[in-house]
């Protein structure tokens, strides 16, 4: 990609965020944080026993509280060498075909997020990672009532990792509750940046694109990395 293309895709989203006096994408959220345990199969990445989470539940387009809306969870949780890993996960279908589609959700009780970009875990094929909730979330899309349900319990899920073709792996299990603000050590998230080494992002190309636009966006809100 040139320079001229580069400071372009960032000016777009910059102006954006400007604008809005928000993120460009997702700007309406719960701020969170949690504890995820990851699996034997995965602790090589994550680390044993329970680590750190910094989390962000939001809704993409903003519809009123009962309509359908497209969903974000992001997590931030610490690797094996205590190094932060961001996950940006939106609501999406299920299946080899589904994974690729950006799809609303009726309620958080049944969305199902997913990175759409594939990782490569190691040497592994390319994986995709996607989240579950629990069967107790609300059946709404409303902020206000997850907002609510947080102040009785957590809120909780299952991480899974897939291949295509191959069954769904259980990477790790999340528990996220209300932060208070003040204790909240981030305000954005970049799992373009923010990921172990021998994690990648596929394909590459696309992957930078998406970094230059969280750039944009946070330059856009006068935030710095």
């Amino acid at each position: 990609m040139t320079d001229l293309a580069a400071d372009a895709v960032r000016g777009v989203f910059s102006g954006v965020a400007r604008l809005r006096h928000a993120r460009v994408l997702y700007p309406n959220g719960l701020r969170l944080s949690g504890r995820l345990h990851a699996e034997p199969e995965y602790e090589w990445l994550f680390g044993a026993g329970e680590r750190a989470v910094l989390g962000r539940a939001s809704k993409g387009i903003g519809t009123p509280a009962g309509l359908p809306d497209v969903l974000g969870l992001a997590l931030r949780v610490l690797d094996r060498d205590d190094h932060p890993w961001d996950f940006a996960l939106t609501t999406t279908g299920r299946g080899a075909l589904g994974r690729f589609v950006i799809t609303p959700a009726r309620s958080w009780r049944t969305a199902w997020y997913g990175c759409l970009m594939p990782y490569r875990l190691g040497d592994s094929a390319p994986t995709w990672i996607f989240a579950e909730p629990d069967g107790h979330q609300p059946e709404t899309p409303s902020l206000d009532a997850l907002a609510d349900h947080l102040r009785d319990e957590p809120a909780t899920f299952v991480l899974w990792a897939s291949a295509i073709g191959t069954p769904e792996r259980k990477l790790a299990e999340v528990t996220l509750h209300p932060v208070d603000p003040g204790d909240y050590r981030t305000d954005f998230f970049d799992p373009m940046t923010n990921h172990p080494d021998e994690v990648r992002i596929l394909p590459e190309v696309i992957g930078r694109l998406r970094e230059l636009a969280y750039v944009g966006s946070r330059s856009g809100r006068g935030e710095q990395p």
